[in-house]
């Protein structure tokens, strides 16, 4: 079973993964949703701003209405003022009717080109030469409104003058005004939007009357810094955006009263065009927000039917991998139907492994037995093939014959050794190879005179592990060198007694093992002088099956075999 990796801090995750993927399937809808979120926010400062001018406008009819109806009596009395103009009671009393006829006229009246109040329904023959009103006439002398101090009440009217006389040389003009009325937009309803302030100017610029809201001190402060009104005064109403002269940023909603002649101006927050509480921040946190609980709910749904599953399926498949325990499912009935089908294959797959697994344990062991009683009986059969020959070698007369059917007879004791070891094994496949050698060791001992002979013997072998196809011959090769270590070995010159030494090592994978014996005065005696070759050509072809190479060092008085050769797996079967 492969591990499970963790990756990126878990990003591997089933949940994690799927909660990227409902992400990514859920972004367009939150993108379309911000989309739409700001058209929404567009619209609704489009039908603010469009609320802002229709307020204002709404408010500018009835002024306007009053405008018309004053410069329409100025036009009257300018043109009645010629046919009366010689008779001043006349005049003064005409002007006088129209004060009474328009409630909202407080003052009319002629005035002639020296600035003399010639005739009208107050102060008659008062010099208004020094007025800013008769100073602009002699400027314009044309039809013009502005915002004074009455010359008769000292409270601000809005005056109209209406030149009398020819088109560009006036003799005069009539003056009509009323008292100055602000502009009022404030509506009634609580939580209604209030504009910072209202104003009517002239085109000129002259403030005509002026309203502000009773949260500020001066409605100065709130007119635009960088940008002249009287730049946008047209025919239309409209809005513009500007930062005031506090340093806030407002909206200026212009309308004309009188198109080229006299405007309204309301002055708003800008706040208020943001109706609805719909913000560019909002634009972005519903569709987030939306996106975020749309991801949740459909985490939730999937953890819910799938991920949970999963992980307690995969909890029963971590148990019966470990220590081979089925565990069982709380609450299968609230599985769906496709995990319910691979909770109960995956019940009927370790149910199999089991199954199988026990046979083939049984099977295993019963190879085991069969193996080892194979070793065993091949081993009964090499011992009894022994003791064959030691009676044949008892019957034996010639010195030769003997020295050959023992060196055969040890060969095969050799080998009884060997199966011995295997069938007495734990495990068939590994042959410990000190055991072995040291055994072979003892059996070879045991056959020969060592001991009265005087001679050393240093055994020196690791425990290496081995496969049986390079346990056997190994085994075999060492026992040919022992052998003929123990045939030749000899007492050197000045030495005290003669020495046998045989070693095994292992190091990263290569095994060495090295057979010395000392040279000299021969300690078997005629023995020695018999050699059949048989042994050097059996170590030659032990040495081509481990694959190995073999090194004979002869000097003076050491007589040594060196292999060296790497473990390996069985060998392939042809």
């Amino acid at each position: 079973m492969l591990p499970g990796g963790r990756g990126i801090d878990g990003l591997d995750r089933l949940d994690v993964r799927l909660v990227a993927l409902l992400g990514l399937a859920l972004l367009p809808i939150g993108v379309i949703a911000m989309v739409q979120t700001y058209r929404v926010i567009d619209n609704a400062d489009s039908v603010a701003r469009s609320a802002l001018i229709g307020s204002t406008i709404s408010a500018v009819n009835e002024e306007r209405e009053m405008l018309v109806q004053l410069r329409g009596a100025a036009q009257i009395a300018a043109d009645l003022i010629p046919s009366v103009i010689d008779n001043p009671a006349d005049c003064s009393a005409r002007m006088e009717d129209f004060t009474e006829r328009f409630e909202n006229i407080s003052f009319a009246g002629y005035i002639d080109a020296e600035g003399i109040i010639q005739c009208a329904s107050d102060a008659v023959d008062t010099d208004i030469s020094d007025l800013p009103i008769f100073q602009r006439f002699l400027q314009e002398r044309s039809l013009f409104f502005a915002s004074i101090n009455g010359v008769v009440s000292r409270s601000p009217v809005v005056t109209v003058v209406q030149p009398v006389g020819p088109v560009g040389n006036p003799d005069g003009y009539v003056g009509l005004s009323v008292p100055q009325q602000p502009l009022r937009l404030q509506a009634d309803e609580p939580g209604a939007i209030q504009p910072i302030g209202t104003l009517t100017l002239s085109s000129s610029g002259d403030v005509l009357s002026l309203l502000k809201s009773d949260a500020i001190e001066s409605l100065d402060d709130h007119l635009p810094a960088d940008v002249e009104i009287t730049d946008f005064m047209t025919d239309e109403a409209i809005n513009i955006e500007s930062v005031s002269r506090q340093g806030e940023r407002n909206i200026y909603t212009i309308a004309p009263m009188i198109p080229g002649e006299i405007y309204a101006v309301s002055i708003w927050r800008a706040s208020a065009i943001r109706t609805g509480g719909l913000t560019a921040v909002s634009a972005i946190l519903f569709p987030l927000l939306m996106w975020l609980v749309s991801i949740g709910v459909a985490y939730f749904a999937v953890h819910r039917l799938v991920v949970r599953h999963i992980r307690r399926l995969r909890l029963r498949i971590r148990a019966f991998t470990t220590t081979r325990r089925i565990l069982p499912y709380p609450n299968p009935g609230d599985l769906p139907s496709e995990l319910r089908e691979v909770v109960e294959s995956f019940e009927q797959l370790t149910e199999r492994i089991v199954r199988d697994e026990a046979d083939l344990e049984n099977s295993l062991h019963e190879k085991d037995v069969l193996l080892k009683e194979v070793h065993h009986r091949v081993k009964n059969n090499l011992q009894l093939i022994s003791s064959m020959m030691n009676m044949q070698l008892r019957k034996a007369r010639s010195g030769e014959t003997k020295e050959l059917l023992r060196r055969l007879q040890d060969r095969v004791l050799g080998l009884a050794t060997i199966h011995r070891n295997l069938y007495r094994a734990n495990v068939l496949s590994r042959v410990d190879s000190a055991q072995l050698i040291s055994n072979l060791v003892s059996q070879i001992v045991d056959s020969s005179d060592l001991a009265d002979q005087g001679v050393d013997l240093v055994i020196d072998v690791e425990p290496v592990a081995l496969y049986p196809d390079q346990a056997v011959p190994l085994s075999l090769l060492v026992t040919e060198a022992l052998t003929n270590a123990v045939k030749y070995v000899g007492k050197p010159d000045g030495a005290d007694v003669p020495w046998i030494e045989l070693t095994l090592s292992e190091d990263n994978g290569f095994v060495d093992v090295r057979c010395s014996n000392s040279l000299g005065r021969p300690v078997n005696g005629d023995q020695a002088t018999l050699s059949s070759g048989l042994g050097s050509q059996l170590m030659s072809a032990f040495v081509m099956q481990l694959d190995g190479q073999m090194d004979v060092q002869h000097e003076e008085d050491i007589y040594s075999v060196v292999l060296s050769f790497q473990t390996s797996n069985f060998a392939a079967e042809l």
